[in-house]
């Protein structure tokens, strides 16, 4: 049988039962807004962001993939259609999201959403192609 994980609601300022959460991560409680303010800088630098950025991170992925599957983004036409966008000589220095909105029938809204979650993949890339060159590897 599986350990249930269970929620510590100890203040960490003063070791007292703690009802209130911190509202971004929602990790760690405290007895009063006045030991959450105290201990704020120490939370946000060892578990707020970290947590917070995990949830965005998988909300954003969330909102991604509902895009694509409403619009139908991931057939091999759209793709390429995409790619085409993306990489047109033709097109400004920058790719808009009205104008991905405007040419794939999405809001601007999820259109920022859709062309961020490509930059995020675009990063992560070439994060990986200069870990793997660092290592000496890909290098033929």
């Amino acid at each position: 049988m599986a350990a249930v994980k269970t929620i510590d609601r100890t203040c960490p300022v003063c070791g007292k039962e703690a009802t209130k959460c911190c509202s971004r991560c929602k990790s760690v409680y405290y007895c009063s807004v006045d030991h959450q303010k105290q201990h704020w800088k120490t939370h946000k630098r060892t578990s707020c962001d970290s947590t917070f950025q995990a949830d965005q991170y998988t909300l954003h992925k969330r909102e991604f993939d509902r895009i694509i599957s409403y619009y139908k983004l991931n057939s091999e036409e759209k793709s390429e259609e995409i790619a085409q966008f993306l990489t047109s000589k033709d097109s400004e220095d920058k790719v808009s999201a009205p104008a991905f909105a405007e040419k794939f029938g999405t809001t601007v809204e999820e259109a920022v959403v859709f062309l961020e979650w490509i930059k995020v993949g675009v990063q992560f890339k070439e994060s990986s192609i200069d870990t793997a060159k660092k290592a000496g590897l890909g290098n033929s």
